[in-house]
Order: structure tokens, then sequence, then C-alpha cells
């Protein structure tokens, strides 16, 4: 029987520009780029779960989740990765993450320029095709900086 992992990502968009993460070496898919997030727990909602998870990886707690860009199911190895990615708004910017071992903002183009993990693919094509950026996905501060 595969097992199905239930994940959340987040597109963080921040003056046209969106958040890339590279997972470190010592992961599964190490090395390749992806959006920042990680896997549901027993009752939370896929929101709860990713504001939980930018709050651990990123030191962000005041993400806001907005909408859904994508939700598909990709197989890794011998298990199938359910991940859907929401625009989420932030008012301060990340500057490191606990779980990878690089960050970039890059446009939508340069996107696909990138080696994603697999299971970001579907999203990666999405936003690359014009997916629409919600009203107010970015609450800014003065604070926030490129």
């Amino acid at each position: 029987m595969v097992k199905v992992i239930r994940v959340v990502g987040a597109v963080i968009e921040h003056h046209g520009r969106i958040l890339a993460c590279r997972r470190r070496p010592d992961r599964a898919e190490g090395g390749k780029w992806e959006f920042p997030g990680g896997k549901i727990e027993t009752g939370e909602t896929p929101q709860q779960a990713l504001s939980r998870e930018i709050a651990e990886e990123l030191d962000l707690h005041d993400a806001k989740v907005r909408d859904l860009v994508t939700r598909a199911t990709t197989q890794s190895g011998d298990k199938r990765i359910d991940l859907a990615c929401y625009f989420v708004a932030v008012t301060t910017l990340p500057s490191s993450s606990t779980d990878h071992d690089s960050m970039k903002w890059c446009t939508r183009e340069q996107l696909s320029t990138l080696q994603w993990a697999r299971a970001d693919l579907p999203t990666v094509e999405k936003l690359a095709t014009g997916a629409p950026t919600p009203e107010n996905h970015s609450d800014r501060s003065k604070d926030a900086q490129r």
C-alpha cells in the first residue's frame, strides 16, 4: 500500500518576487528548491498547519494564509505527496530558515530556472503561467525588506 503524506506550502510574494527555499542536502530531495511549509498534523486544517510551519521554519508568527494556488499529488519514491500550496501574506520578510540552506526571491519567470522538488512543480507551472495573486496577498510593513 502506498503511503500518502499530506503537506502544505506557502507562496510568499513581495514586490513581484516569490520566495523559494532550497532543501538542506541531508533531506529527501536535498539541494532542490521548494515553497516553505510541511506536513499537516492530525487534527489540523491545511491553513493551521501552514501557519504553524511558517512560524517554525521562518520565524514568522503573523502569516495569513490566503487563497489556494494548487493542490496536486505526486509520486516520490514509495510515497505519494499530496501538496496544497496557498498564497500567504506576511508583514515582515524571513531572514533565515531552520529547514533550508538557502532562500531567494524570484520573479515568476525565474522560478522555472531552478531545480524544484517534484511535488512543487505543479505550483511553479501555475505561477509561471500567470496564476492571479489575490488582493492583500502581502500585508507589507515598513520593516519588510528585500
